[in-house]
């Protein structure tokens, strides 16, 4: 039994010493790295927040030339040339803030000369309305050139930003890992070493005990065994080198161990409390721990008292200072070492400087709070810009219905009245200009409507979209008559949606289905239900014209048209309307296409709901619809 004692205690303390060790050597590197992942989320944030600058200030730029242009006020000017500045400025910075990014670097130096060609197309633009040289329409209307060109800023603009959410994820998942790695070597590593030391000590107090006995043994027989005695006094002299041996083990260890006794005085005090503190076992021998560190407790020290009473341990952060009048951080571990015939006599303290991880967790939670608030603050400034977008739009278009009722009406007056003065040419041109002028106000008509699509809250409710589809249908018969169009309805689900929204989505889908049909004979249109990556879909497919999809990157643009006005009439804002309804409801919209073969548009909704087994879906197929 001794000798599994002595062997016990030196191999529990190396034990306890090299796991202590290491977990703190791998909790210091876990902390250090989650700090720098936490400075790369940061910069990750900073990427983001300027990349939104520059797309706001190319629209502002853009918004302040046509503001110029329509009202003449030197104001939009200003703003013009203010946000040129601030879109070259924000382009420095993403440039210095993207230079450990090598990919980054090589969008950015594809996006600089398409907003300088931007600009140089706005100044033109602005300094050729000041010299006068086109008329007002001419000068307000977007060129096919600067709307390219704002195409494929956005793009790359919006290349960037996935390219940074790619790595803000990846950043976050880093400091979750690391977060969750230092708490599990922390505990881990304290519970295995406070079992080892536990173990060891309890080895110790055994081996105490076993050396009080024999002692009351050779006093009683101490008369006939003066031979004994002097062999069992050389072997007690070779266990009290033991016990110093194994005391000079306790000193190798980096955290502060301390032995009191029952009033809180130091008994014991190893060399990492020394360290720690600055005072030596000397200077510590004797003192009140709580009034020598001046500790500040979590909670009232009695109450910490009574859990060590009742349960034998307690653990806890308490704050120390040390000798130099600097405080600390400690993660402290207290053991009551008791017999159970016996009232407690010592408790063994444990304290591991923690005030670097300490200021750490501080520090990541104070970035914390201000991305926060710079999300809030951003997301406010952008709830702002919508609005005034929106007004901006609002008023516009209003303000544009008097001047087109008025050329409508003149023309009308013209061709009705005066058509005798008129030779060919001149009707046939007043007859197109009443056309654009119609035209321009179904574009007015289509803008307001995606404006207050974007502001309308979604009102939801459970329908059944093969009953929706099927009236959708026969809306739709007037403008199907004189051909043969084939509608096939295939079986569709229950869904949570706002019904006028949703019929909204149908009717532009089947509408442009109908329309883009009208070279087919017959014209085929399928509405029906399936699976994508494993979710419920909805699809409207049609054997039209169909388009390449090299230029889907496009169709749900406001005014983006991939087929000439005079072979498909048209404003552009109709899947511009479908994609931000379908947006409303949390879902996601996109097509697939080939040239002459006509165009398939999906869509997901969240709200899909299965049909009870008392109202089963329609046979696949079950409308066949001709007109």
């Amino acid at each position: 039994m001794k000798s599994y004692v002595k062997g016990l205690v030196p191999l529990g303390l190396g034990l306890s010493l090299a796991l202590g060790a290491g977990a703190a050597l791998l909790s210091f590197r876990s902390i250090a790295e989650q700090s720098e992942a936490a400075e790369w989320v940061s910069h990750t944030h900073s990427v983001l927040e300027r990349l939104e600058t520059l797309r706001a200030e190319v629209l502002t730029a853009e918004s302040a030339r046509r503001g110029f242009v329509l009202t003449a006020d030197m104001s939009f000017l200003e703003r013009f040339s203010a946000a040129r500045a601030e879109i070259l400025n924000t382009m420095g910075e993403l440039h210095m803030l993207t230079a450990d990014n090598p990919s980054q670097q090589k969008r950015l130096d594809e996006l600089q000369p398409l907003i300088h060609r931007r600009i140089q197309l706005l100044e033109q633009s602005s300094a050729s309305f000041q010299a006068g040289s086109s008329s007002l329409g001419e000068q307000a209307a977007p060129t096919l050139a600067g709307a390219d060109l704002t195409d494929q800023i956005s793009a790359a603009i919006g290349a960037m930003e996935r390219a940074e959410m790619d790595l803000l994820r990846e950043r976050d998942s880093d400091v979750k890992q690391g977060t969750r790695r230092t708490k599990s070597l922390l505990v881990g590593g304290t519970l295995v070493t406070f079992a080892l030391l536990l173990g060891v000590f309890s080895a110790l107090r055994r081996e105490i005990g076993e050396r009080a006995r024999v002692e009351d043994n050779l006093r009683v027989l101490a008369a006939s065994l003066e031979d004994r005695v002097a062999e069992r006094t050389s072997a007690l002299e070779a266990q009290a080198g033991m016990l110093k041996d194994q005391a000079s083990l306790l000193d190798l260890a980096h955290d502060s161990i301390f032995v009191l006794d029952m009033t809180s005085a130091v008994q014991f005090w190893n060399r990492g409390a020394e360290e720690t503190y600055g005072w030596t076992k000397e200077e510590a021998q004797g003192k009140v721990t709580h009034t020598l560190l001046q500790t500040q407790f979590p909670e009232p020290l009695a109450k910490i008292e009574a859990t060590l009473f009742e349960r034998g341990r307690w653990e806890g952060e308490l704050v120390h200072t040390r000798r130099d009048g600097s405080r600390i951080v400690v993660a402290s571990r207290w053991a009551l070492l008791r017999k159970a015939d016996r009232p407690p006599g010592k408790v063994l303290e444990i304290n591991r400087d923690i005030t670097e991880r300490k200021r750490a967790e501080e520090e990541i939670h104070k970035l914390n709070l201000e991305l926060e608030q710079r999300v809030r603050e951003r997301t406010a400034e952008l709830q702002a810009s919508n609005a005034e977008l929106e007004a901006f739009t609002s008023s516009v278009s209003h303000d544009l219905r008097a001047p087109l009722r008025h050329v409508d009406g003149f023309s009308r007056i013209l061709i009705e009245e005066h058509a005798g003065q008129l030779d060919a040419e001149g009707r046939r041109l007043l007859d197109r200009v009443r056309h654009a002028t119609q035209h321009m106000g179904e574009l007015v008509d289509d803008l307001l409507n995606l404006s207050r699509i974007s502001r309308r809250e979604v009102a939801p409710l459970v329908i059944d979209l093969h009953t929706l589809v099927e009236e959708v249908i026969a809306d739709l018969k007037p403008s199907c008559e004189g051909r043969e169009v084939e509608f096939r309805l295939g079986a569709l689900p229950y869904a949570h949606c706002d019904p006028g929204l949703m019929r909204q989505v149908f009717v532009n889908l089947l509408a442009n289905a109908v329309k883009f049909t009208r070279p087919r004979d017959p014209a085929v249109i399928v509405v029906g239900e399936t699976r994508h990556n494993g979710n419920r879909v909805i699809f409207v497919r049609d054997n039209g014209v169909g388009f390449s999809m090299k230029y889907a990157d496009k169709l749900f643009g406001v005014f983006q048209r991939l087929h000439r006005p005079e072979d498909f009439e048209g404003t552009g804002v109709g899947l511009a309307t479908v994609q931000r309804i379908i947006q409303k409801h949390n879902g996601s919209i996109w097509v697939e296409a080939e040239v002459d073969k006509g165009a398939t548009f999906f869509f997901s909704l969240d709200g899909i709901e299965e049909r009870g087994a008392d109202d089963p879906a329609p046979v696949t197929g079950g409308l066949h619809a001709r007109y």
